[in-house]
């Protein structure tokens, strides 16, 4: 199976899609969690099957806060 680990989310549901792949997708976060987070990205990719997968994906923060805006 393709790997689409670390890619951006949008980006591995392309790529899975155009090889025939439905995936599912569930979303983890740590107990504090992160605001402001932007970019949605593939931390597990647990193959089913030959045309399933689950993807896990986490929300990152990638934009520096301004500390005195």
């Amino acid at each position: 199976m393709i790997s689409v680990f670390g890619l951006p989310l949008n980006r591995a549901r392309e790529i899975l899609a155009s090889a025939g792949i439905e995936a599912t997708f569930e979303e983890t976060r740590s107990k504090k969690g992160v605001d402001g987070g932007t970019d949605a990205r593939v931390i597990r990719q647990i193959p089913l099957d030959e045309g399933h997968a689950t993807l896990l994906y986490a929300v990152f923060r990638t934009e520096p806060i301004e500390a005195n805006p």
